[in-house]
């Protein structure tokens, strides 16, 4: 309706009255819009209300029901919301209804689950839709009408009520929600919503995971909620990147999950180190993206947790002492400090003794450098990337005991200050080695004992390891299918690996580019299952070693394969 219209809405009101108004000139949707644009009263509006009762002839609807409720709204938002509105619908809504919405008696619901939920991202609410179609549907998530009276004091799941409704942001915040006990969800990617709600009494509620998540506009003082009941706070924040208030006198003390609580909450940044987490078993991703948490909460019990994973991920600011924590039950420690910049606190007296994963614990920790030199790791599995871009970590580590790993990909990559003696580990059961020590510019230790016989793939693995050269000719490659970049940069490597069993092997493509200093027989090497071998030796200016007597009549890619100037009778067959 456009402004000429509203000033013609107003004269008509003022020479005809409402009655007049509303039986022969407006459809109700137009009251709705001129109230919203504040061109008429809410007395106007009440008037209306009074002449819906006259017209449809009866003293008023009947009370709705669950499934009446979902049914309205069904009805109600496809006209309200589309630009081709039939005008004669709205008055059927109201008459059959109510006008205007938040009049309408839903005192006998008990459940409006799903009921402002855009059903595309969401299989339930599609089953709840299956009798409307599609273009309906998608009507919804653009509610954004009053229903602060409505009486929902009989309402016990409220979960993913208003979940995608991406226009809400009506005051709701004198509803009495003091029987719901389901709120998983309710404000789901409601981006507009930010209504003060502090009031509410959900001492019943026993499941908020996921409440506000990607509610990115919400930030109200929610302190002062009894949330003794609550038992799922999964994600409850993950993404509500503006919400920042007290919250740490909640009683959590029945919770059990809180995976992902405040996940990109990126603001978030309050005193919670009382909060009584005894009985959590999952705390995985809990501030993961919370760049600016940075409070104690080293007093926590997690006794009982059996997951960390991600757990201060990207938490950049973060670094409180929490040395003292009991992680006796955690199995995995997956990312738990990954890119947690300036996390650097003892931790050295934790028992990791159950921990199967330390996949990326440290990744990008830039300022981590403590002794966890004594961790109990007999039960880890999988060590990859564990200190990847630990920049500064340089802790004796030699005597832990990783007999059960089976993978170490990436575990020193650009760990560019570790140069600690590890040459006695049991690498037994390793089955990958790509980029162990790519980049680890200073490490340079006995490693030549090790049992490598499982180990598959070494691609990388020294790659840029600077100072590296150590002798390692002993070592059993016999199952490496992989060696690409193996020595890549490695300036200072010269030792003889000419014994190596090699048959297996199918990529060398760049295993010695720019290994400067290497100039050893490999003469004997087995290469006829090499399918790529381009740029091989390129750049290794030392190297001068015939191989006439290499077959490589199976390999692929041979392309700058030797070095530059390297005389043609030592060339392989068949390059």
């Amino acid at each position: 309706m456009n402004e000429n219209t509203n000033e013609t809405v107003q004269e008509m009101f003022l020479q005809h009255g409402c009655g007049v108004l509303m039986l022969h000139t407006l459809s109700f949707l137009d009251v709705v819009t001129l109230l919203r644009k504040q061109v008429v009263s809410r007395q106007f509006k009440n008037l209306c209300s009074k002449a819906i009762t006259a017209k449809c002839g009866k003293d008023g609807p009947l009370p709705l029901t669950n499934e009446t409720l979902k049914k309205a709204i069904r009805e109600f938002c496809p006209i309200m919301y589309d630009h081709n509105f039939n005008k004669e619908d709205m008055e059927i809504i109201a008459c059959t209804y109510g006008f205007p919405i938040d009049s309408w008696n839903v005192s006998q619901v008990t459940d409006m689950s799903y009921l402002f939920c855009g059903g595309h991202r969401y299989p339930k609410a599609i089953e709840d839709w299956d009798q409307y179609d599609m273009y309906e549907m998608n009507s919804v998530p653009y509610f954004n009408e009053y229903i602060g009276s409505w009486d929902t004091s009989n309402v016990t799941n409220m979960r993913l009520m208003f979940a995608t409704a991406i226009c809400f942001n009506q005051n709701i915040g004198q509803w009495d929600v003091s029987n719901v006990e389901d709120m998983e969800e309710m404000f789901r990617d409601a981006r507009t919503f930010n209504q003060n709600i502090g009031q509410w009494d959900v001492s019943n509620v026993v499941d908020m995971g996921e409440m506000f998540m990607d509610a990115r506009t919400f930030n109200q003082e929610i302190g002062r909620w009894d949330v003794s009941n609550g038992e799922g706070m999964s994600s409850m924040f993950h993404g509500a990147r503006k919400f920042n208030q007290d919250i740490g006198q909640w009683d959590v003390s029945n919770v059990e999950y809180m995976d992902g609580m405040f996940r990109d909450a990126l603001e978030f940044n309050q005193d919670i180190g009382r909060w009584n987490v005894s009985n959590v078993v999952e705390t995985s991703s809990m501030f993961h993206g919370a760049r600016k948490f940075n409070q104690d909460i080293g007093q926590w019990d997690v006794s009982h947790v059996d997951s960390m994973d991600g757990m201060f991920r990207d938490a950049r600011t973060f670094n409180h002492n929490i040395g003292s924590w009991n992680v006796s039950h955690v199995i995995d420690m997956v990312q738990m400090f990954c890119g947690a910049r300036k996390f650097n606190h003892d931790i050295g007296q934790w028992d990791v003794s159950n921990v199967e994963s330390m996949d990326s614990m440290f990744l990008n920790a830039l300022e981590f450098n403590q002794d966890i030199g004594r961790w109990n790791v007999s039960n880890v599995r999988e060590m990859s990337s564990m200190f990847y871009g630990a920049r500064k970590f340089n802790q004796d580590i030699g005597q832990w005991d990783v007999s059960h790993v089976n993978s170490m990909d990436g575990m020193f990559r650009d760990a560019r200050t570790f140069n600690h003696n590890i040459g006695r580990w049991d690498v037994s059961n390793v089955g990958r080695m790509s980029c162990m020590f790519h980049g680890a510019r200073k490490f340079n230790q006995d490693i030549g004992q090790w049992d490598v016989s499982n180990v598959k793939s070494m691609d990388s693995m020294f790659l840029n390891a600077l100072e590296f050269n150590q002798d390692i000719g002993s070592w059993n490659v016999s199952n490496v299918r992989e060696m690409s970049r193996m020595f890549y940069g490695a300036r200072k490597f010269n030792q003889d690996i000419g014994q190596w069993d090699v048959a297996r092997v199918e990529g060398m493509n760049y295993m010695f580019y720019g290994a400067c200093s290497f100039n050893r027989d490999i003469r004997n090497w087995n290469v006829s299952n090499v399918k790529y071998m381009n740029n091989m030796l390129y750049s290794a200016s030392g190297f001068h070693f015939d191989l006439s007597s290499w077959d490589v009549s199976h390999v692929q890619d041979k392309l700058c394969m030797l070095p530059e100037g390297f005389p043609e009778n030592f060339h392989p067959r068949n390059l």
